[in-house]
């Protein structure tokens, strides 16, 4: 996997983030990534784990350039390649545990 600087959109606006970020992960290698807060960690997994799209540049996972991915064919990438364990769960307060894993699974298939 390899990520050079990056832009990405929230929304309509562009937002320059990563600038001068480039660099390698091997498979089977542990990668740490760590800084203040704001210096990019977030935006980095967001754009691997491809729940955000850069704009510029190129990220290449197992070879292939996520950022040419389409809707369609990050979804697959997500299910396939990328697992997520979130800082805050969101969950709905109303269903059980078992129910929110079961509902996110089917939101993972739309």
């Amino acid at each position: 996997m390899n990520l050079r600087r990056s832009q990405y959109k929230i929304g309509d606006v562009p937002i320059k983030a990563l600038n001068g970020v480039d660099f390698t992960i091997s498979e089977g290698e542990f990668v740490v990534i760590l800084g203040a807060s704001g210096a990019g960690k977030s935006t980095i997994l967001n754009i691997l784990g491809g729940m955000d799209t850069a704009t510029s540049e190129q990220v290449f996972v197992n070879g292939e350039d996520i950022t040419k991915f389409n809707e369609k064919r990050l979804t697959s990438y997500r299910g396939e390649n990328v697992g997520f364990v979130f800082q805050f769960y969101n969950l709905t307060p109303n269903l059980t545990a078992l129910e929110n894993v079961e509902f996110a699974a089917e939101v993972c298939k739309i």
